[in-house]
């Protein structure tokens, strides 16, 4: 685990909106990303928020077990053992996560509000005890720069 990038972005307004944004972003890098929800039912609320932001357009997902999983950038599912190897991932979990393999980018979003603000500490402290250093962005400091 300790290769892996672990990046904590805090401060973001909307976790939803950060993710369609990071996700974006990366797809734009040609990089293949996976989403591990927390259970069923969150990876469902992902597969429609995934349809509608940006307003404009969407980004092009699957679960893991669609026929079209291979072929498709984003996968979206809360099973860990059926995500594909796929460098970038973001733990929409709420608990510290082992990295799928492949990945090389694990990403935490982090909103501002106090108790997921403690949760996210928390799991800060479980990737360091597992030996992994993570990194944290500051999104809203990134605004005032920017």
């Amino acid at each position: 685990m300790s290769d892996v990038d672990l990046s904590f972005y805090f401060n973001v307004r909307s976790r939803e909106t950060a993710l369609c944004q990071l996700a974006a972003k990366a797809l734009a890098q040609g990089l293949r990303i996976s989403v591990l929800a927390a259970s069923e039912g969150d990876a469902h609320e992902l597969d429609r928020l995934l349809w509608s932001i940006p307003q404009t357009g969407f980004l092009p997902h699957c679960a893991a077990d669609d026929p079209r999983a291979a072929a498709t950038p984003v996968i979206v599912d809360h099973r860990p053992a059926l995500l594909p190897a796929n460098p970038v991932v973001f733990n929409w979990t709420g608990a510290a996560i082992t990295p799928p393999a492949g990945c090389t980018r694990l990403i935490e979003i982090v909103d501002q509000d106090d108790d997921e603000r403690a949760r996210a500490r928390a799991r800060w402290l479980d990737y360091k005890a597992a030996g992994v250093t993570p990194r944290a962005i500051d999104l809203q400091e990134q605004g005032r720069r920017g």
